[in-house]
């Protein structure tokens, strides 16, 4: 019961969560901010990317302090070559922390669209405990192996010195996980046309439920 003269805090709807999860290049943050641009409604974009880049630099790879924060394992015979990605306890710590940060953004009413990376199945257990009740929005990425390991060679940040390999990593283990709404083949058009296919089963006017698997391509509106 309100007493006389107090106010009262109107309750806050809980804003939307649409997850997107896949391996490196392929095509996660095109697709992220594509469907920033194209929604309606203002959505905030946050990822493990984005959460370790605001690390001190000593945690990042080939620095001092990498084994707690996120390392690349390379080829003895060639260092241009990743074999193993790492994360330790600082780096965890930034995973775990944006798994929250989300979950409360959410609550308090802000939309959201996570860049996900789910290499451990930990990671993705933790995150759907977390986000359930905000009945988020699965959207898988998964190109051909071929295409992600071009998109790698093409990424500015590849021919600045980054390792080669990233995008046959650990692709297993971020694809393992079930559950997701959609599961897209990136490939098959442009971050747009993925963006309208995710929006469409958001709103709940194409594929709201069960698995969307793109076979072959589809032809884009006007032509």
């Amino acid at each position: 019961m309100t007493p006389a003269g107090a106010s009262v805090t109107p309750e806050v709807p809980s804003g939307r969560l649409i997850v997107v999860n896949g391996g490196s290049s392929t095509g996660k943050s095109s697709l992220c901010t594509a469907l920033q641009n194209l929604l309606e409604e203002p959505y905030l974009q946050l990822g493990y990317d984005r959460a370790w880049m605001n690390m001190p630099l000593r945690y990042f790879p080939f620095q001092s302090n990498e084994r707690e924060g996120v390392w690349y394992d390379l080829d003895p015979d060639d260092s241009s070559l990743a074999t193993g990605i790492g994360i330790g306890p600082v780096g965890r710590g930034v995973v775990s922390g944006l798994h929250h940060m989300v979950a409360a953004l959410v609550a308090s009413g802000s939309n959201v669209i996570v860049d996900a990376l789910f290499l451990e199945g930990a990671w993705f257990e933790e995150a759907m405990r977390l986000w359930r009740p905000a009945s988020p929005l699965l959207v898988a990425l998964k190109p051909p192996l071929e295409v992600s390991e071009r998109w790698e060679a093409e990424r500015a940040a590849t021919q600045a010195g980054r390792p080669r390999g990233l995008a046959r990593l650990s692709r297993k283990e971020i694809d393992a996980h079930g559950g997701f709404t959609l599961e897209l083949d990136s490939s098959l058009g442009t971050p747009e046309d993925t963006a309208r296919l995710v929006i469409a089963a958001l709103n709940g006017d194409g594929h709201p439920s069960g698995t969307l698997d793109l076979t072959e391509p589809f032809v884009q509106d006007g032509g």
